[in-house]
């Protein structure tokens, strides 16, 4: 199954998807695994996204949640740090530790090799601890998608 998932977006985890996934031996996929952007060092300030650029009507692009959400990207940096991965690269192995296979968008070869290297990131059960702790889910500002849409999706 392939879904949004990222430490900005863990629905799946917390309404029992990926729980029955697992029980029924089905594969998840995770598209979007760096929060449009915001778990990478691509995205950085709303200027670094083009006037046109869809993100810029989600409600966690809108300035104040931006500006929240960023915070917390630097909680998660402080981690990155400390095993001595970008923000990025603790992102995806976080979703490979959760037993799921992401699927970072790039359009540089730089983040294609960052993110491959994210495999030789190995975080521990304090690690992973530290970023829930770090990332609670309430903390999260702003919905992931356009209302209108999350309503037919997310029931």
């Amino acid at each position: 199954m392939q879904i949004e998932f990222s430490l900005f977006s863990r629905d799946v985890l917390h309404n029992g998807e990926k729980a029955a996934l697992d029980e029924l031996g089905i594969g998840l996929v995770a598209f979007s695994p760096l929060g449009r952007g915001v778990l990478s060092s691509g995205v950085r300030s709303l200027d670094d996204l083009a006037p046109d650029d869809a993100r810029r009507s989600l409600p966690r692009f809108q300035p104040e949640a931006f500006a929240a959400n960023l915070a917390l990207v630097d909680r998660v940096r402080a981690i990155a740090d400390a095993k001595g991965a970008t923000v990025a690269q603790v992102a995806l192995a976080w979703l490979m530790a959760q037993g799921v296979v992401p699927i970072p968008g790039t359009r540089r070869r730089s983040r294609l090799d960052e993110n491959a290297a994210a495999v030789e990131v190995t975080l521990s059960a304090g690690d992973l601890d530290q970023l829930a702790a770090a990332l609670s889910v309430g903390e999260i500002a702003g919905g992931r998608d356009y209302a209108d849409h999350a309503v037919g999706v997310d029931r």
